[in-house]
């Protein structure tokens, strides 16, 4: 997600009712740093450096109960979107969706 999770992250932070605890470019250091904040919910990216992002979704369940994951991804593809569905994303956006849309997504979500 890389300069989109640095404008998504600002944008998020500016709305007074959501704030932003972490960031990660990684499976591994979103795995890090999940296990170590608190949050309603969570923004993954499907194309990671290290991985695919729908492997992470498990691992946010034992990390953060109850978190929500929202996927924002260029990836279409049906099988990766279907593997991240079936993992447990509650919502997917492509990431050529209105940056205003994806923050009331998070709001949505959040707030689940």
């Amino acid at each position: 997600m890389g300069p989109l999770r640095l404008v998504l992250s600002e944008l998020i932070d500016r709305e007074p009712d959501l704030k932003v605890v972490a960031q990660a470019g990684s499976l591994g250091e979103a795995c890090y740093k999940a296990s170590s904040v608190d949050c309603d919910m969570v923004v993954v990216d499907l194309g990671l450096p290290d991985g695919n992002g729908a492997d992470l979704i498990a691992e946010l369940r034992e990390l953060c109960p109850g978190c929500a994951v929202l996927i924002l991804s260029a990836s279409l593809n049906p099988s990766s979107l279907a593997r991240a569905s079936e993992a447990g994303a509650e919502e997917i956006m492509d990431k050529l969706a209105a940056l205003d849309g994806v923050v009331d997504a998070v709001r949505r979500l959040g707030k689940g």
